[in-house]
């Protein structure tokens, strides 16, 4: 979730851009006489070593032979709270499924682990696993949205969840499910829609709905979900549902920009297992990134790289039954070896992309696995965009 850093001024050209948490201002020194920055060209990397699943090795890719995911850093949320600090939530890995866990940094070049923020719900509808956390504010309520899993292998239902928190550290579960034959709080919408298999008969992941992403609509006063689903087409596809409350969801549509389509351009004939919906919202256009791992994705040595990291862009976000044509598919981002990116807001028109190292075409990979590397996205003509190294000190380009 990115938040604008409220009540702060840019310090532009000063030693330290743009993160006025930090404490920087022209004079490079802060009032203690210490430095609040590290200057580097170097990209920052993000990584948890909190060893919550108990196995004794804090670092998986130390001992490839130890399932020790409970480190790696994949789907994930950021939200900064009143003090001007960053939360980050993401699911951890460990032997027994997975839950969400909770860590905070003040200058977004370490991470400190707090607790596990939402445990699974033994016999409830997301007793298996608890994946894909995302965070919206709204009045004094943070509202985390995440997705619950049922049942193992390809007849395992995956459905999305919100529980609410008013100090980011205590979580409960909204006190509600509107998710038919199931037990538990906090289910608030499966993907039982006319344009996804979930309606169908009981098949190989067939029961598919997460990832889940929220926003206001200010054009139209409702939220907007954003969520991964299997389409009829037998492909990932974006799916989308409206709500006025945050608890209350209708389907609306889909998104066909992101599904694997014959006569589709780019990369769109291809792959066809769309997830991760993330939205930017700039001056009054949209814009859709997903990903899709079923594409071939280039090295980082390519030139002008294919990657599994593609978008779509929109002047609204509008979603209907026939495919939400207002979205139009753009193409690839240029970082490989990259999933589940998120966003920060830093302010004005600073934006920065948290980008979880995934896979060996990454030029990080071999140091960086499963870490979150932060870097700034630099904004093109039309909506397009590339992404630069950066720093909390480092000069904008």
């Amino acid at each position: 979730m990115w938040t604008r850093l409220r009540g702060r001024a840019l310090a532009v050209g000063a030693v330290c851009f743009p993160l006025l948490l930090l404490g920087c201002r022209d004079d490079p020194m802060s009032a203690d006489g210490t430095s609040p920055c590290r200057p580097t060209a170097s990209p920052v990397f993000l990584s948890a070593n909190d060893d919550d699943d108990g196995d004794g090795y804090p670092r998986d890719e130390n001992y490839p032979a130890v399932n020790d995911e409970d480190d790696d850093i994949a789907d994930h949320a950021w939200i900064e709270d009143a003090h001007g600090a960053h939360h980050l939530f993401f699911q951890n890995e460990g032997w027994a499924g997975s839950d969400i866990v909770h860590y905070v940094t003040t200058d977004l070049q370490a991470l400190t682990y707090v607790g596990v923020a939402l445990q699974k719900n033994p016999g409830g509808w997301d007793s298996q696993a608890l994946w894909a956390p995302h965070i919206v504010q709204n009045g004094h309520t943070y509202f985390m949205f995440y997705t619950g899993t049922s049942g193992t292998g390809g007849t395992s239902k995956q459905r999305i969840g919100l529980a609410t928190s008013s100090d980011l550290i205590t979580w409960r579960r909204t006190p509600v499910n509107r998710c038919p034959e199931t037990t538990g709080d906090g289910c608030i919408y499966e993907c039982a829609e006319a344009w996804t298999t979930w309606g169908g008969q009981p098949g190989t992941y067939n029961q598919q709905c997460r990832d889940p992403f929220v926003l206001w609509d200010e054009a139209e006063r409702r939220w907007v979900l954003f969520a991964t689903a299997k389409s009829t087409n037998r492909y990932g596809v974006v799916t989308v549902a409206y709500s006025g409350d945050l608890v209350h969801w209708t389907g609306a549509g889909y998104v066909d920009a992101t599904r694997r389509l014959a006569g589709g351009s780019g990369s769109q004939p291809f792959g066809g297992q769309a997830e991760n919906p993330y939205v930017l919202a700039r001056d009054g256009s949209y814009t859709l990134l997903f990903c899709d791992w079923a594409d071939p994705e280039d090295d980082c040595t390519v030139q002008n790289p294919r990657t599994i990291v593609q978008y779509a862009t929109s002047s609204t976000l509008h979603a209907d039954a026939e495919g939400s044509h207002n979205w139009s598919y753009r193409g690839f981002t240029l970082d490989p070896g990259v999933n589940a990116i998120e966003a920060l807001h830093l302010g004005v028109d600073t934006w920065i992309l948290s980008q979880s190292i995934a896979d060996r075409t990454s030029c990080d990979y071999a140091e960086h696995r499963r870490e979150l590397r932060l870097k700034r996205l630099v904004w093109g003509p039309g909506g397009t965009f590339a992404t630069t190294p950066w720093s909390p000190c480092s000069t904008p380009p």
